[in-house]
């Protein structure tokens, strides 16, 4: 399980992609997507609703590894690319971040856990 109190979670794109760094050239290429142990396993994300605020309640996203490494792998793609895969300050970075709206399509979806357990 993961939460946030924000709208977004980090990680980091090596758990998702199979990332070369090239301090020559101080850029990253992308090898590919790993092939992750347990791509079945499922991740529930959490957006913690602020305690203060009127009518608001936590919002749960679950989905499988495999879900989630298909968001992070694109997410990172899309944006490293707009930097032809040299990061700005540290070009040996993978952070690397999915927010709310990628996982709107796994909101509330209980049916998952209950697939998984029979």
């Amino acid at each position: 399980m993961k939460s946030s109190r924000g709208t977004s979670w980090r990680t980091s794109a090596g758990l998702w992609i199979d990332i070369e760094i090239d301090d020559a050239a101080k850029r990253q290429i992308d090898r590919g997507d790993l092939e992750i142990s347990n791509p079945g396993l499922t991740y529930v994300c959490v957006a913690l609703a602020e305690p203060d605020e009127e009518g608001a309640r936590d919002r749960y996203f679950i989905l499988t590894k495999s879900d989630l490494q298909k968001i992070c792998a694109v997410n990172y793609r899309s944006w490293i690319a707009k930097h032809d895969w040299q990061r700005p300050r540290n070009y040996r970075s993978l952070d690397n971040r999915y927010d709310i709206a990628d996982l709107a399509p796994f909101e509330n979806n209980w049916g998952l856990i209950s697939k998984q357990l029979n």
